[in-house]
């Protein structure tokens, strides 16, 4: 399926606007200040129920307004046209309907559709903490798979109830009520890691073929889990002996120290040697990083071996070449995507060529016109060459209803919720 039109109520700097896609590449040009990322983040709040930049709802309401609401058209050969709105109101909540009927819960939502974005907040997938990593995993795989979803929230709940009782414990609580809560959290913990660790091994794959793809000199890329339950073997027994082991210690602290929610991901080159020295290189951090046996005495002009395990591009990648990993990213969960459930999803892409080189460009884009539908934002129309244009849809802002580029806002109106004949759904 593929979003075919998009309508933004009171959503960011749009008063009334609307726009149509095609089933392609969709090229959204406009100056800085125009709405490119605004647009983007009102379809993923109809599809995701959220917004991938903040957490504060009352953010997305335009100034002045008392409610926000999107509604989204999607379109395709298995299902047909299907409507989508969700809205937002202070007092009233969040409310979202699928052709016309009530969606129960926001997992729901996310469950009918995959759609997959790159914001600017998106570089914190690499360059941010494991947190952030393991959040957008969850949430990828918990779109997939109700039963990843599952696992997840017993996780969270037994990683809650088993730190309530260290805390007890250190407070002078026998050490053996510890037992019901080690068991709950082995069982929980053990069933997410292994789930996650299969998810990043389906990953990898697609992955490195996408970074591939993305890296002009030939160079290879992969994923890697980096977990405490390896040392286990993902074994719920296993663990529950070494939560038992490690008990002085988390008592201590009051804090389970042993688990899934300690997991990362990296992103690693593991391809053939590559430069190093230059302005974006932390020197130190590579050298510490570095076994000694494959140092350089001296100083290296050229280029050097790669680190034992690849270069983590958390540390070492340039800016253009963290972005690219991203990218390569949410290529290969739209591929995983594709095989689990038959459908491309959408790619919202919001400037993501401004600081890739022309050679990059032109990689990304021959990848995005095999992946079914990507909107791409850009302030600058000669990030693609005239071939590409012509297959394209190429939408130009600001359009009409939106309050960028030098419109007015609304007058404030009364903080409150808004009345029933201006309710947002």
């Amino acid at each position: 399926m593929f979003v075919s039109s998009l309508r933004l109520v009171n959503f960011r700097s749009y008063c009334d606007a609307r726009v149509s896609f095609g089933a392609g590449l969709n090229v959204v040009v406009g100056q800085n200040a125009a709405g490119k990322t605004n647009l983007l983040e009102g379809a993923w709040f109809a599809l995701r129920g959220s917004s991938p930049r903040t957490r504060r709802e009352e953010k997305l309401i335009t100034w002045g307004a008392r409610f926000t609401r999107v509604e989204l058209e999607l379109d395709g050969p298995a299902a047909g046209p299907q409507a989508v709105e969700v809205a937002y109101a202070p007092g009233q909540g969040k409310r979202a309907r699928w052709n016309g009927v009530e969606v129960a819960s926001q997992d729901e939502l996310r469950g009918r559709t995959q759609v997959f974005i790159f914001v600017p907040e998106s570089l914190l997938l690499v360059k941010g903490s494991p947190a952030r990593r393991r959040a957008h995993l969850d949430a990828f795989a918990a779109a997939l798979d109700p039963q990843y979803a599952a696992a997840a929230r017993e996780l969270q709940v037994a990683l809650r109830q088993r730190n309530a009782q260290l805390l007890a414990v250190r407070h002078g609580a026998a050490v053996s009520t510890l037992d019901p809560w080690d068991a709950q959290f082995a069982r929980a913990a053990a069933a997410l890691g292994r789930r996650r660790r299969d998810l990043v091994t389906e990953l990898a794959g697609p992955f490195a073929a996408a970074a591939a793809g993305l890296a002009p000199d030939g160079n290879s890329f992969t994923l890697q889990l980096v977990s405490q339950l390896a040392a286990v073997d993902f074994d719920e027994v296993a663990l529950l002996d070494e939560l038992r082991a490690r008990r002085p210690g988390e008592t201590g602290r009051g804090l389970s120290l042993f688990g899934p929610h300690r997991d990362d991901l990296k992103f690693l080159e593991v391809g053939a040697a590559k430069a190093m020295a230059g302005p974006e290189t932390d020197e130190a951090a590579y050298e510490a990083a570095t076994p000694v046996a494959d140092a350089v005495a001296g100083p290296a002009c050229g280029p050097i071996d790669l680190p034992r395990g690849g270069r983590d591009l958390r540390l070492f990648g340039s800016q253009g070449e963290q972005r690219a990993a991203v990218l390569a990213l949410l290529l290969a969960e739209q591929q995983l995507a594709t095989m689990r459930t038959g459908e491309h999803g959408t790619l919202f892409l919001d400037d993501v060529m401004s600081e890739l080189d022309d050679a990059r460009r032109r990689l990304l884009v021959r990848q995005l016109t095999s992946a079914g539908q990507a909107i791409i934002t850009t302030t600058d129309r000669h990030y693609f060459v005239e071939e590409e244009l012509e297959r394209a849809t190429v939408i130009e802002l600001p359009l009409s209803g939106s309050l960028a580029a030098g419109g007015a806002s609304p007058p404030p109106a009364a903080a409150g919720p808004a009345p029933p004949h201006e309710d947002a759904l």
